[in-house]
């Protein structure tokens, strides 16, 4: 079942002014949607940039403004008529009624709304987790409040060995911190890496001090006023000014659940990223497209993501086909950054996986490139933006290529492209 599509008259409501609302917005726009866009959002201030907020946002004097990582301009909301309610949460939907609740009390009506929730920073299931000192990373508040406890710790522990929490790491040690990481997998970035990256940035913490302790299980904490004491499940006990937990997340699906919209791991939706109700539609980390490039298995957590699902979704409120305006259901593509060093990554590395390593152009560039059988899976390129750009293409292409012809350092990169 589709909705008609949009009128002048119209009104859309975004709840989530993070990068896939604030990108739903900008794409209504300029497919000439001429009706009513509001953006609600329960942070206060303008929306910003999240990548930055584990590195350049945590490196930034206290003097340095929101603004400079601003998603848009403060005048961009009302150079495009999009009315941004920050500091304000919505309560209640009505289906029925197209109606929303907000938390002051304040009913708003829709046509289409748009689920924008993101996700919730996964809580660590230990005693004292609740501790002040213990931290989390995912919107600007919590950022300022661990770049003001950064400044003010010397010994800093990072439970959690993902992109966020190896991202804290880089950024703790570039303040000259003493970082140690614990995690519970047997290796760094094992959910989301394949285990030849995984062991090079292992090597590339160490190598800046960073002390690694895998496999290792937190059992609990204990806040002793000037700072935490940690114990892990092999009896092993250590102590820090400042914890910061970044073990995942969840996505944020309580007012689907609310109003029986289907949900599971996200909330479900059709490749145009519709959910069950057909006048509401939900973009970005909390949405589970049904087919698209996982099939309907894994949520993806990426810019990339809240971009191409925010434009699929407002062409098909605009009653467009999605394909004329983005590429579908494209080879999801990531970045990190780690001290000095760029990660490119595109695609998905499969569990079970063959991963070649090719050494770059230029001293210090690599590239682990993961095979399922003979299809290439998945492309982690290390400086290397050749290597990035040459695996995405043949990502996109079907990933037949041989492993022979990776393996082989007198390929030409380049020319695979002509191939």
């Amino acid at each position: 079942m589709t909705s008609p599509p949009l009128t002048a008259s119209s009104s859309v409501i975004i709840v989530g002014a993070s990068h896939a609302g604030v990108a739903c917005a900008e794409r209504l726009r300029k497919l000439g949607f001429e009706g009513k866009i509001t953006l609600i959002d329960r942070l206060s201030g303008i929306p910003l940039e999240r990548p930055p907020l584990s590195k350049k946002f945590l490196l930034a004097e206290a003097s340095v403004t929101d603004e400079s990582f601003s998603l848009r301009a403060e005048p961009w909301y009302d150079d495009n008529q999009i009315t941004l309610k920050h500091g304000c949460e919505v309560k209640v939907i009505t289906p029925s009624t197209k109606m929303i609740t907000l938390d002051d009390g304040e009913h708003m009506q829709w046509d289409v709304l748009v689920l924008a929730t993101g996700a919730t920073p996964r809580a660590l299931s230990v005693s004292n987790g609740s501790s002040e000192r213990l931290m989390v990373l995912r919107h600007p508040e919590d950022a300022r409040t661990l770049r003001h406890q950064l400044h003010k710790s010397q010994d800093v522990m990072i439970i959690g060995g993902g992109y966020i929490g190896l991202e804290v790491a880089a950024s703790a040690r570039k303040l000259g911190k003493s970082v140690t990481v614990v995690e519970a997998a047997d290796r760094l970035l094992a959910r989301v890496a394949s285990e030849a990256a995984s062991s090079f940035f292992h090597h590339l913490h160490q190598s800046h001090g960073v002390a690694i302790h895998t496999g290792a299980q937190v059992k609990s904490l204990t806040d002793e006023g000037q700072g935490m004491t940690i114990s892990l499940g092999d009896g092993r006990v250590m102590t820090a000014d400042l914890v910061v937990a970044g073990i995942g997340v969840i996505p944020e699906t309580q007012l689907a659940d609310a109003i029986g919209i289907t949900t599971g791991n996200g909330i479900l939706t059709s490749n145009n990223y519709q959910s069950s109700h057909p006048d509401i539609y939900a973009i970005g980390d909390v949405a589970l497209p049904d087919h698209g490039y996982t099939h309907g298995q894994i949520r993806l957590e990426s810019v990339h993501h809240a971009q191409m699902s925010a434009e699929i979704a407002a062409a098909t409120m605009m009653a467009k086909t999605p394909s004329d305006y983005v590429a579908e259901n494209e080879v999801p593509w990531f970045w990190s950054e780690q001290y000095d060093l760029r990660l490119q990554s595109a695609g998905l590395v499969p569990a079970q996986h063959h991963t070649i390593r090719r050494e770059g152009r230029r001293e210090g560039q690599v590239s682990f490139w993961s095979f399922s059988d003979h299809k290439l899976e998945a492309i982690e390129a290390l400086g290397d933006a050749q290597a990035y750009m040459v695996g995405r293409s043949l990502l996109a292409a079907g990933g037949t290529i041989s492993r022979d012809i990776i393996a082989d350092p007198e390929t030409d990169l380049k020319a695979l492209l002509k191939a």
